[in-house]
């Protein structure tokens, strides 16, 4: 059994507390939402986001940082994107040297053109930072629903430590120590997925968005190799499995988000109807950028940016 804190209560936080609950770990859930924390305390549950995935009583939730990350085995940090920055800032002061990190954000970093790895060892450069990713939307892992995913990290042995610790009958995970492409993967899927909700919007059929997804991997995996991601890993789960999932679930945010701007909904009023954060339109311009960097065409990427800030 590991003690596990996870930080960052949102659907994807909660599916994994229920998910790490089910296989004999301690679960602790941190969110920096008194209101969100009082909510799962008592009613046990996202009523709205994440209705019908409930946390066991034996799950503590907190809204004290320092009582979630200490005495820990592992820490999931589950904050939206845009946020990883600022709680990996907060979380450093509590952090023990060697203290295992596993992000399970998806994005770029607009400014820096950094991932989410890189940014948590910036702040945090005594921890072993490790990825998970994949298509895995929270609504079906929170119920138990097959998945498989791929731990990315440093080392095989804490791959392999956190292979073990995830695995389950109903969650498969496997390892590669590529966390670059996993990153990219999975961060400029959801560019891709907006132009995917988009072509629903307008009422394109199948066609529209095979072709869409199809090209999409290429301009992903192209600009992954020429950052030295490995193509076997733009072809497995993190790459094309979560490109797929992305552009197809109804539960999939960064379509909605599409799909309600191809509707004629400003990109703004379409991110507020989804009432989650749409990773895409954060990583849009960064995914455009590192085209640029390493000479890339990006040519679905560069029109997202287009419809989304022009």
């Amino acid at each position: 059994m590991a003690k596990i804190g996870i930080i960052g209560a949102g659907t994807w936080g909660t599916a994994l507390a229920v998910l790490l609950n089910n296989n004999g770990h301690e679960v602790t859930i941190w969110s920096i939402i008194p209101e969100e924390v009082e909510m799962l305390r008592t009613k046990r549950q996202h009523e709205k986001k994440l209705p019908g995935v409930i946390l066991a009583p034996n799950i503590d939730v907190t809204g004290d940082l320092e009582d979630a990350m200490t005495d820990k085995d592992i820490l999931v940090l589950a904050v939206p994107s845009p946020f990883t920055r600022s709680t990996a800032h907060s979380m450093r002061a509590f952090c023990k040297e060697g203290q295992k990190i596993v992000d399970v954000a998806k994005g770029v970093e607009e400014k820096t053109l950094m991932t989410l790895s890189q940014i948590i060892e910036e702040e945090i450069p005594q921890a072993d930072v490790a990825v998970l990713s994949g298509p895995s939307h929270a609504e079906e892992v929170g119920k138990c629903i097959p998945t498989t995913c791929v731990v990315g990290a440093h080392s095989r042995e804490t791959a392999e430590y956190l292979q073990n610790i995830f695995m389950s009958k109903v969650f498969r995970v496997y390892t590669t120590p590529d966390m670059l492409g996993m990153e990219l993967g999975g961060a400029l899927k959801n560019v891709i997925a907006l132009a995917a909700g988009m072509s629903d919007g307008l009422g394109y059929g199948d066609n529209t968005k095979a072709a869409l997804i199809t090209r999409g991997i290429k301009e992903i995996s192209s600009l992954a190799l020429a950052m030295g991601g490995l193509p076997q890993t733009l072809s497995g789960l993190a790459g094309t499995g979560d490109l797929i999932v992305t552009c197809s679930s109804r539960h999939s945010r960064n379509r909605k988000a599409g799909m309600l701007i191809g509707q004629g909904l400003r990109p703004k009023d379409a991110m507020d109807q989804v009432h989650m954060v749409v990773e895409g339109v954060y990583s849009a311009k960064a995914a455009l950028a590192l085209g640029k960097k390493y000479q890339v065409s990006l040519p679905i990427i560069e029109q997202v940016n287009e419809v989304l800030f022009h």
